[in-house]
Parts: C-alpha cells; structure tokens; sequence
C-alpha cells in the first residue's frame, strides 16, 4: 500500500500486470501500465465489470482479467449490500469477513 493505494493485480494475455487502486467515496481510481483510470457508478462491482470490458476493447486490445474479491468464488454480494454500499464491498465467505471488490488475498479461488 503506497499512500492509501492499494496494489490492483490483472492478468494482460496472461501475463501478470501489477497496479494500482483506490477508492475515495463512491470513484475508484486505477493506476495500471501508466495510465490512470477514474471508475464511478450507483453500483460499482457492474462499473468494474463494464470497465474491465472496455480497458480489454479499447485500451489494451488484448484479453484482460481482474484478479480480485469481485472475481473470487468465495466472494458474495447480496442485493442489499449492492443497494446500500453501491457495490464496493461484499463478503467473503471464506474468511467470513467484509472486503473491497478490488482486494486480492492469497485464498483467492477464481470463478
């Protein structure tokens, strides 16, 4: 954790790209290959997955894959925790804690 950032693991064409994230209220900011990214939206998890999309079309060209909670098979997140939380945190039933959608731990079990 660099000054309230976070490190953002992605797999690029499947080579591990080490960056940046954090998360201020309700934007998230990405910090990956030099670029810096700005995320916001009522549910944020669906603005992540949508984003997650576009950096792979657009940006990157290539296949992009977030390595975090929201991708993990031991992540859940129910209607009311999206409606009240705006899709930035959910649970992780592994730990039996609550967690960040771009928190990666080393129990972590892709879906």
């Amino acid at each position: 954790m660099i000054d309230g950032w976070n490190t953002l693991t992605l797999l690029i064409d499947n080579q591990l790209v080490k960056g940046l994230w954090l998360l201020d209220g309700e934007i998230l900011y990405w910090k990956v290959d030099g670029k810096e990214f700005t995320i916001k939206g009522s549910d944020l998890s669906s603005s992540v997955l949508f984003f997650l999309k576009t950096l792979e079309k657009k940006v990157f060209k290539k296949n992009c894959k977030l390595k975090s909670c929201l991708m993990c098979k031991n992540f859940s997140m129910s209607g009311m925790a999206r409606d009240m939380g705006r899709g930035q945190r959910g649970v992780c039933t592994f730990h039996n804690q609550g967690v960040e959608i771009c928190f990666l731990c080393s129990d972590y079990i892709e879906k």
